[in-house]
């Protein structure tokens, strides 16, 4: 990987070289060199068929050059271009044109920048880790008390070293505004330590943002190597699906920490509770008591979305000794309707009932909101279960976890559709009634496959010019020759399933 590093390094500096003569970069020097990495010229045909145009046009290459991560079909690219102009062009001066250069600077850099990845990763079993992190960006100066930069040191046997800094004068240094030195459990200690030589032993580039902050780290090794790296402070680093920057906040207990990310990532929404209680008096028609007059019915309902568990339950309390509950557990589907949640905004204002509002004196519909977030602290949102009191978006809500539980129906267990099919035997022949849009009668056709269920739809063919048209399957039955429900030879056949162009057929262009 050094060789390749060195490579790009050396002929990214000829492409840049005005005064540069062009035999020099279309001579045998880059082929021996390609060789010698074993680059493969295949005049381009790979990098073409992943990349299009890119293959040849500056302008292509760069839009779609930070896709590039495959060293050998980039190295390969590179050779068959310099190819082209050795071999193939009119004049190898043309390798001299302002857009070949840049096509070949482009392409370099980046091979430049895959193997010095490559060389970056991080090796070995880490000792002690030191980040600094600075948050000042482009904008107005920060003030003078405005804290700026934060280092943090994690040694493996649970030392940890802070330090943080204001921005002070801005011109003799920032000034140190809180340190702590401390210690940590040692195998909180280990997992922060691994977790971060895992990410960073895989492939790390460097990806900087000019409006916004930046970070450095150290990782030493057992064997006192370090390893260096840096970027901007908008990094989402996550192994096995857990955030390093929260994970460096949450064992340290210091939630200001800039650490990778700068702190600025939008709160979420974790879990949501829903109470919802209506209680309604019931006058029976023969009094149950001398005092009572009325009877109680406490009804309850809870709704819970929970995040970390990836599962939603809804439970009823219909009544003492009578509770139903439905528990959902759908991989990434809890957590996109809670991320559909604005953390700040939830949903939405709350406009209120008028002052003049006739309330039923019989029965009180309420509920209790209650919203748990990865960062803020709960939040409780209570009122009188009704439009005006609810918040503006609950119904959009309420809607979206309706459609996710009716989605998944009530099973088959109990589905008669299910339990009363009978098997067709060799000799049945399938009858599908259908339906065709706006129409209340159904129609029989034959099907030659047993391959259509009910709520497919089908192309058929329909009146004296059998004219093909969708149709809804609603029912599909077997029958033997003897008992079909309409003449063999008076029943019509279905041509096929309906496929995404029978409803979105492609234009047709002169």
């Amino acid at each position: 990987m050094k060789q390749i590093h060195e490579f790009a390094v050396k002929w990214f500096d000829k492409f840049r070289n005005k005064k540069i003569n062009y035999l020099e970069l279309v001579d045998h020097y880059m082929a021996d060199d390609c060789e010698a990495l074993g680059f493969v010229m295949d005049c381009g045909h790979a990098f073409t068929e992943k990349y299009g145009d890119a293959a040849s046009n500056s302008e292509a290459l760069e839009r779609i050059i930070g896709q590039v991560t495959d060293i050998p079909l980039l190295g390969s690219a590179i050779y068959s271009r310099w190819r082209y102009f050795n071999h193939w062009a009119y004049s190898g001066e043309e390798i001299l044109e302002t857009q070949n250069r840049a096509w070949f600077t482009i392409a370099l850099s980046r091979l430049g920048e895959l193997a010095e990845c490559q060389l970056k990763r991080f090796d070995g079993t880490p000792q002690k880790v030191r980040i600094v992190s600075n948050n000042i960006c482009y904008g107005p100066p920060p003030e003078p008390d405005d804290e700026v930069e934060q280092h943090i040191t994690i040694n493996a046997d649970g030392r940890v070293w802070f330090s943080a800094y204001n921005f002070g004068s801005g011109f003799d240094g920032h000034e140190k505004s809180r340190s702590k030195i401390y210690k940590i459990d040692k195998d909180t200690a280990a997992r922060v330590l691994n977790s971060i030589a895992q990410y960073f032993s895989i492939e790390y580039i460097e990806v900087f943002a000019t409006d916004i902050g930046e970070w450095e780290m150290e990782i030493t090794n057992t064997d006192g190597e370090v390893y260096k790296y840096r970027g901007s402070l908008i990094a989402d680093f996550e192994v096995d699906g857990v955030d390093l920057s929260d994970m460096v906040r949450e064992a340290l207990e210091m939630d200001d920490l800039y650490v990778f990310d700068g702190n600025n990532k939008l709160d979420r929404v974790d879990r949501v509770t829903i109470d919802y209680r209506r209680i309604t008096k019931i006058k029976p028609k023969q009094p149950i008591s001398e005092t009572a007059e009325y009877m109680t019915w406490d009804y309850t309902e809870r709704l819970v979305l929970d995040r970390e568990s990836e599962t939603l339950e809804h439970i009823q309390n219909i009544g003492s000794g009578c509770v139903v509950s439905r528990k959902y557990y759908v991989q990434g589907g809890v957590e996109g309707l809670l991320d559909d949640i604005d953390a700040y905004d939830l949903f939405g204002e709350i406009e209120g009932n008028p002052d003049d509002v006739v309330s039923n004196p019989f029965e009180t519909k309420d509920y209790t909101i209650t919203v748990d977030f990865t960062k803020g602290p709960q939040r409780v949102i209570q009122g009188t279960y009704d439009k005006k009191a609810l918040p503006e978006f609950w119904g959009d809500f309420a809607d979206s976890v309706w459609q996710f539980m009716r989605f998944y129906g009530m099973g088959e267990i109990l589905d008669p559709a299910v339990y009363e099919k009978v098997k067709r035997r060799r000799t049945d022949y399938i009858y599908c009634s259908v339906e065709f849009d706006e129409g209340y009668k159904s129609y029989y056709y034959i099907a030659d496959e047993d391959n259509i269920s009910v709520g497919d739809y089908v192309i058929v063919p329909v009146g004296k010019d059998n004219h093909h048209s969708a149709a809804e399957v609603v029912k599909v039955e077997y029958f033997a020759e003897e008992d079909v429900p309409l003449p063999l030879d008076r029943t019509k056949h279905i041509i096929h399933k309906c496929t995404d162009n029978d409803f979105d057929p492609p234009e047709v262009t002169d």
